[in-house]
C-alpha cells in the first residue's frame, strides 16, 4: 500500500479552498492572490484579518501552508489553527505550519518569517513588537515565541517601569526543540540548537553552531549543528537508509 500517496490525498481533502481563497484575496494584491500562494485546512480559523500579509518571495501556488504536517504527533481535529493578523506578517516561500498553531500579531507589530521554515504543532507566536525567524529554521511542537510580558512591572525602589516589549530574533538554521519558550529580547545566533524545554530570554553571545539548554538557557556545547534537507539526505544515503 502506498502510504505516501494516501497521506497526500488526506492532506488534499483537508484543504479548505474557500478559506484559502478568502485569506489570499483579503490579504494580498490581486496579482499575487490569484496564484493562491497560501493554503489552509478547514481546521484553520480567522479571529481577525485587519492587518496585512506581505510576500518576500515571488508568489507561487501553495508555497505557504497552515496545518499540513505533524499528523504523526497530533490529529488535525484535535487542534485548530487560529490566525489573528492585525499587524504585518511577512512570509517567504516554503513556510509550513503544523496543526493547532496560534498566531497573534497586534497592530503596528511585524512578524517576519524567511524561506524554508517549519513551525510545528501547537506552537504559539504572539507578536506585539517585532519577531524575525530566519531561513532554514525548524521549530518543534508546543513552543511559544512571545515578545511581550503583556503587563508592566514597577520597581518600588526607584519607581521605574519595565519595557513591555522587546524584539525577538531567531537566527538562520536554528533547531528549536519542543516546548521551548522564547521570550522578549531573545536573540539566538545562527546554527543554534535549543534543547527541549529551555527558556530563552536574552541576547546570546556565543559562537554559531552551539547547543544551549536550561531555564534560562546556557551554553552547553559548541561545534555542533542540525543537518537539514540535502545534507540529511546525503547522510541517509551513506548509511544505506535511502
Amino acid at each position: 500500500m502506498n502510504w505516501e500517496l494516501i497521506n497526500k490525498l488526506r492532506r488534499f481533502c483537508r484543504t479548505s479552498w474557500l478559506k484559502s481563497a478568502y485569506l489570499n484575496f483579503s490579504m494580498l494584491p490581486f496579482q499575487e492572490a490569484i496564484k493562491m500562494p497560501i493554503l489552509v485546512t478547514r481546521y484553520t480559523y480567522f479571529y481577525s484579518l485587519s492587518g496585512k500579509i506581505k510576500l518576500s518571495s515571488p508568489a507561487r501556488f501553495g508555497m505557504i501552508r497552515f496545518g499540513y504536517f505533524g499528523e504523526d504527533v497530533i490529529t488535525p481535529k484535535d487542534a485548530r489553527t487560529l490566525l489573528q493578523i492585525e499587524g504585518t506578517m511577512i512570509l517567504a516561500s516554503n513556510v509550513h505550519f503544523g496543526n493547532g498553531v496560534i498566531i497573534r500579531i497586534e497592530p503596528n507589530a511585524t512578524l517576519d518569517i524567511q524561506n524554508n521554515v517549519r513551525i510545528s504543532n501547537r506552537t504559539k507566536i504572539i507578536c506585539y513588537d517585532n519577531i524575525n525567524i530566519h531561513h532554514d529554521s525548524r521549530i518543534a511542537w508546543e513552543c511559544q515565541i512571545i515578545d511581550t510580558t503583556f503587563h508592566y512591572m514597577r520597581n518600588i525602589a526607584d519607581n521605574s517601569v519595565t519595557e513591555l516589549t522587546s524584539p525577538i530574533t531567531i537566527g538562520a538554521h536554528n533547531w528549536i526543540g519542543n516546548r521551548v519558550s522564547i521570550m522578549k529580547g531573545a536573540y539566538i545566533p545562527e546554527y543554534t540548537i535549543v534543547a527541549a524545554g529551555s527558556l530563552c530570554n536574552k541576547k546570546y553571545d556565543f559562537p554559531e553552531k552551539s547547543l544551549i539548554a536550561g531555564s534560562p538557557a546556557k551554553l552547553i556545547k559548541t561545534g555542533i549543528y542540525r543537518c537539514l534537507d540535502a545534507e540529511e539526505i546525503e547522510i541517509k544515503k551513506e548509511k544505506g537508509l535511502l
